[in-house]
């Protein structure tokens, strides 16, 4: 029996230096599956907590902004 197009690319990978996927297949190469998991109640609300926490050096600042708006009204005749 011939040898398959992609067994003979596979064994030239090999012959020159390269990993050979045959190796790898069915194994997880050291990798270690790990499921994950939800946060909890209090997770979340820190979370939430943290992330719209205000900072107190910029809201205790003494500065006050004044927008003044002038209204240009145009008269027709």
């Amino acid at each position: 029996m011939s040898i398959s197009k992609a067994k003979k690319i596979r064994l030239k990978l090999e012959k020159q230096g390269k990993i050979n996927p045959e190796l790898m297949r069915g194994s997880w190469m050291g990798i270690n599956p790990v499921v994950q998991t939800l946060p909890t109640l209090q997770q979340k609300r820190t979370q939430l907590h943290n992330k719209h926490k205000r900072n107190p050096a910029i809201e205790s600042s003494d500065s006050f902004l004044y927008v003044y708006f002038n209204r240009i009204r145009l008269i027709s005749s």
